[in-house]
């Protein structure tokens, strides 16, 4: 079993977020994250988490629950991408949503993506083979037309198949970026 803590709740945190008014929700952050940490940069988040929350009150109840949730949704995206169970998922909204907004929210947490292995210094050059795809896939990924979709089956089989797509890819990054195999590595 693993000691990774739970996830916090997608609409309680995406709700604090906007209430603080924040222009960033919580699959972005999430993208931004797991960038960060998919680089094999744990420490690069500490300053973007202090930009995040500038000129934010730390009397603010709201500002502290979102730093809390903040802090819950770093150290289970840790968990899940350090750890050898291979239990990363996206953070995007429940299935009962509108499409359109699950697609929405899947183009934001690409941007986070993209964003925090940026932040964390890593450029598309430093990636080939697979990895470089990947990255090239998320990338037209940020410019999905959620608003655009059509809803039904075949809409809702894609944006399965593309969540599933961003599972693995982000583990195939990070082995690429930090030398790390999904079951160990012995060979260096």
């Amino acid at each position: 079993m693993s000691d990774t803590p739970a996830m916090p709740q997608f609409e309680r945190f995406d709700q604090v977020l906007q209430s603080i008014g924040l222009d960033v929700g919580a699959s972005e952050i999430h993208g931004v994250i797991s960038g960060i940490l998919c680089a094999g940069h744990s420490d690069a988040h500490a300053a973007w988490f202090v930009e995040l929350f500038k000129d934010r009150s730390d009397d603010d109840l709201l500002v502290v629950e979102a730093r809390q949730l903040l802090g819950q949704l770093y150290q289970s995206t840790q968990g899940y991408i350090e750890g050898e169970e291979l239990n990363f998922t996206p953070f995007l909204p429940d299935d009962e949503l509108d499409i359109e907004v699950r697609a929405k929210a899947l183009s934001e947490w690409c941007q986070g993506y993209l964003y925090g292995l940026g932040l964390a210094g890593i450029t598309e050059a430093q990636l080939k083979d697979e990895a470089g795809e990947a990255i090239r896939d998320i990338t037209e990924f940020t410019r999905l037309d959620h608003e655009d979709i059509e809803p039904g089956e075949e809409a809702e089989l894609a944006y399965i198949e593309l969540e599933e797509f961003l599972r693995v890819a982000v583990l195939l990054i990070r082995e690429a970026l930090t030398g790390k195999r999904e079951k160990g590595n012995d060979s260096e």
